[in-house]
Formats: C-alpha cells, sequence, structure tokens
C-alpha cells in the first residue's frame, strides 16, 4: 500500500533551521541579523544634510556614528554567519565555549566521550540480540505460512497496518523517553542504552558509521521477548487454535519485524549518498521514515517528531501535544526538567 507523503509541521524553535544543510545543526539560539537596505541611500543623505547644516563639529559626529553603526552592521554579520554555520549562542559564555571546540560533530568534545563508551559487553549483547531475533524472524515466518487462509486476507492486511502503525508509536515512545529523561550516569541502562541518543544529537552522522550489529541490536533485543512467545505457540498450539488466532499473530510479527528494523531505517533517513534506489522509493513515498521529515526532529532542541519507523504518527501527535503533555505531567510529579542531560553533553567542550 503505497501511502502520500505526510505534511511537514513546522518545529517548535527557529524555522529557518531547516535550511543548514542535511543535518540540522545545533545552536540554533539567534536569528539572522536584519538586511542592511539602502545603505547607501542613507550615507548619501546625510552627506547632503552636512552640507546643509554646515560645521565640522556635526560631520565628525556623523562619522563618528557612521562608524559605531559600521562596526555594529560587521558584527551582527559575523553572528549571523555563526548561526548558519550553527554556532549561534546567546551569551559571552557560550561565545567563549563556541570558539574552544566543534558545536556537533564527530571532534565535538561531548561526542567523542560518548563514543568512547561504547564497550565490548556492550557488543556482545548485540551480536547475541541480532543472532537469536533474526532466527526467531525466519522460524516464525516459515511456521505462519502454514497458518494463512484466504478468507483471513482482509483481516490479515489490516493487522499488519495496525502492526506498522503500532511499531510507529512504540518508536516514538521509546525514542521520545530516552531523549527526554535519564542520564548516562544511571547503573546499567545509562552507558548501554541512553548514551546512543546522546550522541545522536551532538553527532547526528555517526549512526552512518556504525554497522549492522550497532546499528540494530538494542531493537533486535526488545523483539526476542514477543518473538519466542509467538514461536512457543506456533509450535505448541493445535491446527484449529492458530487458525483462529493467524490475523493476531500477523499483528505480532508485523510489530517485531518493524520494531526490529526501526533503528535501520533511522539510519537511511540520516544517509545521503549510496541508498539503494528502493529504499529511496520507500521514503519518497513516506513508507518509511523520509530523510527531509526526519531533520524537522533534529532542530535544538530535539522536542518534536520522534517517531522514526515511518514517522506516520509525527504530525498528529504533534497537533494534539502529546509530547508536551507527558513532558508537562512528568515534571510536575518529579521536578525534573525535559531534555536536562541532552543539554549537558551539547554543552561539553573539553
Amino acid at each position: 500500500m503505497l501511502l502520500p507523503p505526510l505534511p511537514l509541521l513546522e518545529p517548535r524553535g527557529a524555522p529557518e533551521a531547516r535550511a543548514a544543510g542535511p543535518e540540522i545543526l545545533l545552536g540554533q539560539g539567534q536569528a539572522q541579523p536584519r538586511e542592511q537596505r539602502g545603505r547607501e541611500g542613507v550615507e548619501q543623505e546625510t552627506e547632503e544634510e552636512e552640507e546643509e547644516e554646515g560645521g565640522e563639529e556635526r560631520r565628525r559626529r556623523r562619522q563618528q556614528q557612521r562608524g559605531r553603526g559600521g562596526d555594529m552592521a560587521g558584527g551582527a554579520a559575523r553572528r549571523g554567519a555563526a548561526v548558519a554555520a550553527g554556532a549561534g549562542s546567546e551569551s559571552p559564555e557560550a561565545a567563549s565555549a563556541e570558539s574552544a571546540g566543534p558545536r556537533w560533530g564527530a571532534q565535538h568534545a561531548g561526542a567523542r566521550e560518548l563514543a568512547e563508551l561504547y564497550s565490548p559487553g556492550k557488543r556482545l549483547q548485540e551480536w547475541i540480540s541480532v543472532i537469536l531475533c533474526f532466527s526467531l524472524m525466519s522460524f516464525n515466518f516459515y511456521k505462519l505460512l502454514f497458518c494463512l487462509r484466504l478468507e483471513h486476507a482482509f483481516s490479515i492486511i489490516v493487522a499488519i497496518l495496525a502492526g506498522v502503525i503500532t511499531a510507529d508509536f512504540f518508536s516514538g515512545l521509546v525514542h521520545w523517553g530516552a531523549d527526554t529523561w535519564g542520564s548516562v550516569d544511571l547503573p546499567i541502562v545509562g552507558k548501554a542504552f541512553i548514551r546512543p541518543f546522546r550522541e545522536h544529537h551532538i553527532d547526528p552522522t555517526a549512526i552512518t558509521r556504525h554497522d549492522f550489529i550497532e546499528t540494530n541490536g538494542d531493537n533486535c533485543m526488545l523483539a526476542v521477548l514477543p518473538l519466542a512467545n509467538m514461536a512457543y505457540k506456533l509450535v505448541s498450539l493445535p491446527p484449529e487454535a492458530l487458525y483462529q488466532t493467524c490475523p493476531w499473530e500477523c499483528y505480532v510479527f508485523a510489530l517485531a519485524v518493524f520494531a526490529t528494523l526501526t533503528n535501520q531505517i533511522h539510519k537511511w533517513s540520516h544517509t545521503y549518498f549510496g541508498l539503494p534506489h528502493w529504499v529511496i522509493f520507500l521514503q519518497d513515498w513516506h513508507i518509511i521514515l523520509p530523510r527531509k521529515h526526519h531533520r524537522i526532529h533534529h532542530v535544538s532542541p530535539h522536542e518534536t517528531y520522534f517517531c522514526i519507523t515511518t514517522g506516520w504518527l509525527n504530525y498528529p501527535l504533534e497537533k494534539i501535544g502529546f509530547w508536551r503533555f507527558l513532558e508537562n505531567i512528568i515534571q510536575r510529579l518529579t521536578g525534573e526538567k525535559p531534555r536536562a542531560d541532552d543539554m549537558k553533553w551539547a554543552q561539553k567542550i573539553k
């Protein structure tokens, strides 16, 4: 089923940030400087006034004001250029931090530190998860083929579509939770599962340098339990019971498959060169997460468009303020500020 592209919602924040390039840069704190319109005309009018009014003192004051205006315009232009390069800052402290190191990318101090936290133990967990997940997925697909009946055709199509939508929602829920709350310093889950989310905002293209295991290991781990439960039912239930539950099992299988592939789809949304034509086709028709659509999430402070499987739910969830509603509840209950840990890593300079 081919779906037309969903409408893009303007991100909360500076709208001009979307024009910054394939990856939206951090540091959207300042607006672009005002255009200097008709400067030569203003200077000409000023000189005519000087001739009419006369006097060396008035001419000297005009020249001083013109010099100060040029300095101010030059400073504004330099600040505007800094914003266009993703290095805008709102304070003298931020400006000094900006000059001390890059604001984003692989050379960012926070990105380097986070990348170094990827451990051999984490790598082993990812390998085991990938092997188990794809083994169970292959086995379940083979067993499902014997359960399909023609009279289930419509129910199975609906079940598969529902599985894809559910996977998209859960991708947004997990993405929002890891982006917004928690800390890299938390025991076990911090370095293992929150770390990649912090790294991704500082260095959005890091995911494109990850191999298949690192990209998909965590998602495979999440899919292992439902796939294992499904495999148990496919080998233990009688044929009559499987016939009755076939649409449900197709729903669970579609959910598990798309949840497993979510981070691979996410990786493709950050890849601008060398993608297979069939992947570009799926992105262009918004069957999977499009590249242009996902850029909206990477406008700092990364507070919208969290769904990264298909992105179908991003627009409606944003329109009803779903994520802001959850954040307000949690902040009132706990006093924690959303994305505080994310900001801490983004501000690291050494």
